[in-house]
């Protein structure tokens, strides 16, 4: 990530258009694969706590972005 990083701001300097499009292809791949990694990890055991902190956010942010892409079953773990 470090490395994305620092090819990004290089991009940035060197031809922000570039640089634009880079983005936008890192962001559709997110959009793609957040879902599955949420997804995944509930699957593991990790808790909405432990999925919130890896993307950056609250228990209750975590669960309202990655529980509608779980199989429709009850959760215990359900902060409401």
């Amino acid at each position: 990530m470090d490395r994305l990083e620092v090819l990004l701001a290089d991009l940035v300097v060197a031809d922000p258009l570039a640089a634009l499009e880079a983005v936008g292809r890192v962001e559709a791949l997110i959009g793609q694969q957040a879902p599955a990694a949420g997804v995944a990890a509930r699957g593991r055991g990790a808790t909405w706590v432990e999925i919130g902190a890896a993307v950056g956010s609250s228990r209750q942010a975590a669960y309202q972005r990655f529980a509608r892409y779980l199989p429709r079953v009850a959760d215990a773990d359900n902060p409401r």
